[in-house]
């Protein structure tokens, strides 16, 4: 990732690194540390994890449960999310680059709206990290609520944006790989959403076996997909640099 280059022109040391890497590196992060919250509750707090009002048996806990209420759990991903967020706020800043590069200038307001929202959805997610549903339950449920809304607005935005109205209609590979992984991450995530909504409110309301893991199940699929529509700025930014040196920070 950390190249150290040396600039004949300025005779100084720079720094270069890869926008790519550093994109794969900041949707990691929380991946592993989610993955391994989820094993880490099930292998040693499963049966007060899975415990709810109804007491009736189930496998999977909730991702609430997983990655708040217990230790280490709650340490491994807190770290994880606050060393993350400030590089996941400066890759935002990168794609609002991106964006404005390749969508039409008409599109301009439409582009600053879809990456207000990307923000708000990192500010967001932090917040229920902060407030774990354990801890204080109304914050935790207003910030995990305003990460699921921000997210899939925000998905289906530039989705839209970067299929319909770019400055030029030809794509390359990559970038068609992109749009593609984009359009069916968004479609995973939104189908997941609503599949979870089900199986919550049926949970509530008649209290049937293992139903409240399958709510469990598809909030897992809902993060990976959300971090794997994030991941395809692997793919927007492939070719991207970003060099270090005394005179600031220059993107190439």
């Amino acid at each position: 990732m950390y190249l150290p280059l040396y600039n004949v022109y300025e005779k100084r040391c720079v720094v270069r690194i890869s926008v790519s890497k550093l994109g794969f590196f900041t949707v990691l992060l929380p991946l592993l540390a989610f993955i391994m919250c989820i094993i880490l509750t099930m292998y040693k707090d499963f049966d007060r994890a899975n415990h709810t009002h109804c007491n009736v048996p189930n496998i999977f806990p909730s991702i609430s449960a997983s990655i708040g209420n217990y230790e280490p759990q709650r340490t491994i991903w807190k770290t994880a999310i606050y060393l993350h967020a400030p590089i996941r706020f400066f890759i935002i800043y990168l794609r609002w680059k991106y964006y404005r590069e390749i969508i039409l200038d008409s599109f301009a307001v439409i582009v600053n709206v879809a990456v207000s929202l990307n923000v708000i959805e990192n500010l967001s997610l932090v917040g229920l990290t902060y407030w774990t549903s354990s801890l204080n339950y109304p914050f935790h449920e207003v910030c995990f609520k305003t990460f699921i809304g921000t997210s899939i607005f925000y998905m289906l935005m530039t989705s839209i944006l970067l299929t319909q109205y770019r400055r030029k209609s030809h794509m390359t590979r990559l970038e068609r790989n992109s749009v593609k992984l984009k359009w069916r991450t968004f479609s995973i995530n939104v189908v997941s959403f609503t599949i979870a909504a089900y199986f919550f409110l049926r949970h509530n309301r008649l209290c049937e076996p293992y139903v409240y893991s399958m709510f469990g199940f598809s909030e897992y699929i809902v993060v990976f997909s959300n971090i794997a529509f994030h991941m395809t700025t692997v793919y927007d930014l492939e070719r991207k640099n970003i060099y270090l040196s005394p005179r600031g920070i220059t993107l190439e």
